[in-house]
């Protein structure tokens, strides 16, 4: 299967999984094998481009010299996104002694800051980790390293009628400037010594998968309900929720259409085109399937495995309260990803065990408050 096709496919399992009767079991089989089919192709991929390299005398990598047949020297290159590298970082994680080849590969990427995680292994971590979470492929998100300020777009003027030869006055549109530092968030696995018995590939696989799923599951939480005080802002902090900007469903009563529509005219209307819902499955499915407008028409449609309420796209997240919602443009959250979510490793004697240590640096905050509405369950 060519390289287009399975990225395709991939994309599809990721909104086949939105669908309450999927196939878990199915799907995770194929997925595991179209991952393993991409890793080969890309492989390939990087082979080819490192001979490349080679001949036109580039300068990324380490040139490494080995004999062919016949007494002729080949030359290579060993950067972090070579085939070599990505094995010598593997092995070493595992604790298993590397070839003359490895060794070499490995001093190229390793600097003060120790050994860098392959490319492709950083990329596949990424793409689990915005699987995971797929808040951050909707807020604006920045891989800077370090402290950073942006700006995001803030209130905008109309534009005026304007009277021949009257002078014009410059219009209060604004920017808002978003301070974003950097929080640690770690995920610890601790495995048996077995994981030398395990192949480079399946290794990696399993690496990735124990590592992303559970960073992933806490950057999610955090763009939801991070509160800002020595950690990322979420969404709920977006304003101090009350009449202007939220409505509230009684306890002992159930969402009606008429709540929505409140809701959704509460928003500004210069944030109306890019907003979308943010809510459980199980609010979807419980809470909003069930509501008819006046005409009796279902206020909620579907497209395949994409649902609209009232035409406004919804986004899955589990970890958004029961019977609570968001609209909003997910565009004024900004988030950042200060580096590429780093693994290292460490032998621990007393338990004959592999520790390995995922990081990632990650901050969010809201830009523009006044983007998001809140729909709230009172309390009983």
């Amino acid at each position: 299967m060519r390289l287009k096709e399975i990225e395709a496919r991939l994309s599809a399992i990721k909104a086949e999984l939105e669908n309450e009767n999927a196939d878990i079991t199915a799907l995770t089989t194929e997925t595991d094998a179209l991952i393993e089919e991409r890793k080969g192709l890309l492989a390939g991929i990087e082979k080819r481009k490192n001979l490349l390299d080679s001949i036109a005398n580039g300068t990324k990598g380490t040139l490494i010299k080995d004999f062919k047949e016949g007494g002729e020297m080949e030359e290579r290159k060993t950067g972090v996104d070579s085939a070599e590298y990505r094995s010598a970082f593997m092995n070493h994680l595992r604790g298993i002694e590397l070839t003359d080849a490895e060794k070499r590969a490995f001093t190229t990427g390793t600097g003060s800051a120790g050994a860098a995680v392959p490319t492709q292994t950083a990329q596949d971590i990424i793409t689990k980790v915005k699987q995971i979470a797929p808040l951050l492929n909707e807020v604006t998100l920045l891989s800077v390293a370090g402290g950073v300020t942006f700006a995001v777009e803030g209130a905008k003027a109309d534009a005026q009628l304007h009277t021949e030869n009257a002078t014009i006055t410059g219009d209060n549109d604004t920017l808002v400037n978003v301070t974003l530092s950097a929080y640690e968030i770690t995920k610890l696995v601790q495995v048996s010594e077995s994981v030398k018995t395990m192949s480079i590939t399946s290794f990696e696989t399993w690496l990735v998968d124990m590592i992303a799923e559970k960073i992933a599951e806490k950057i999610d939480a955090l763009l939801i309900s991070g509160t800002g005080s020595s950690q990322p802002t979420g969404i709920e902090k977006a304003n101090t929720w009350g009449a202007t900007n939220s409505v509230t469903v009684a306890a002992s009563a159930s969402l009606t259409a008429a709540n929505v529509q409140s809701l959704i005219a509460l928003l500004p209307g210069s944030y109306d085109k890019n907003a979308k819902f943010v809510m459980s499955k199980k609010t979807l499915f419980t809470d909003f399937l069930p509501l008819m407008d006046a005409s009796k028409n279902k206020i909620v449609t579907n497209e395949g495995n994409q649902y609209y309420v009232y035409g406004y796209p919804v986004l899955l997240d589990d970890f958004v309260g029961a019977d609570e919602a968001y609209l909003g443009d997910f565009k004024k959250i900004v988030a950042n990803l200060a580096e590429n979510i780093n693994v290292k490793s460490a032998f621990d004697i007393n338990t004959n065990s592999y520790k390995y240590l995922g990081v990632a640096l990650f901050d969010s905050k809201i830009a523009v408050g006044e983007a998001f509405v809140k729909l709230i369950k009172a309390a009983a």
